[in-house]
């Protein structure tokens, strides 16, 4: 649903770069019977895309409304004629405004899954890690070989299932099986390992986990995820991934390096 939701805003956004749509473009009228910006917004949005957004807010600027579609954030004039897709960014502050919306939704939207995920926990925990992940990925392997330095820096990581292959593949089967095992952190590392293990079924969140990851953008693994709801896709080694948390918060693009 959310990624159909992106797709037809795309298309949106195309052709209103070709002057195709004029719905984008509300009448006086319609801007003194819409009741609310909001709701005028709102109204825009569906008319021009044929699907609402998940929510529309004020933003730091004043006359522009920050819009919300899953976790892609966009941004539109408070008349309807203008819509931006980029980054907001504070140049007093350098921070980047349209990284802490997204954050702020993506911490939302793993608080209210209520999953169960495979825990590694670390003994003197600093950080907790969530980690979107396949049990035939070659670099979740290599992330899982260092679990022990990354439990020693005081790293928790919670597993949760991402098969890039999709429902009902064989790397599916393979991850439930983990997820059903007795011991599932021993089987996770057997599977991470490339060693048999027992082919299990039972009720899971397999599935559930898969379509969060999807919602929130994950299209790769790793993806890992931070306590502040920052995605960082793929694989970081033990010593850089301590230093991230540790100084975990939105970063300035102006010092990004290429």
């Amino acid at each position: 649903m959310m990624k159909n939701k992106l797709r037809v805003a795309t298309l949106g956004l195309c052709l209103l770069a070709m002057g195709v749509v004029g719905a984008a473009e509300p009448t006086k009228k319609a801007t003194a019977d819409s009741g609310t910006t909001e709701k005028l917004l709102n109204d825009v949005l569906v008319k021009t895309f044929k699907t609402p957004p998940d929510s529309i807010a004020e933003s730091q600027i004043a006359g522009l409304y920050q819009v919300m579609y899953g976790t892609e954030l966009v941004y539109l004039s408070a008349d309807g004629k203008y819509f931006i897709s980029g980054d907001l960014l504070n140049l007093q502050t350098r921070e980047n405004l349209s990284e802490v919306a997204q954050r702020s939704v993506r911490k939302k939207m793993m608080e209210a899954a209520k999953t169960t995920p495979v825990v590694f926990k670390a003994k003197d925990e600093k950080h907790v890690l969530k980690v979107f992940t396949d049990i035939d990925c070659g670099y979740c392997a290599k992330l899982h070989r260092e679990m022990d330095e990354i439990n020693e820096k005081g790293i928790t990581v919670e597993y949760l299932a991402f098969p890039r292959a999709g429902v009902g593949s064989p790397s599916y089967d393979k991850i439930v099986s983990v997820w059903c095992a007795d011991d599932q952190q021993l089987a996770m590392t057997k599977a991470k390992n490339r060693q048999k293990i027992a082919a299990k079924k039972c009720d899971n969140p397999v599935k559930q986990q898969y379509q969060l990851g999807q919602a929130l953008g994950v299209n790769g693994t790793p993806a890992l995820l931070t306590e502040s709801g920052q995605l960082i896709p793929g694989y970081m080694p033990a010593d850089r991934l301590a230093a991230m948390l540790d100084a975990d918060k939105p970063k300035s693009v102006f010092n990004q390096k290429k």
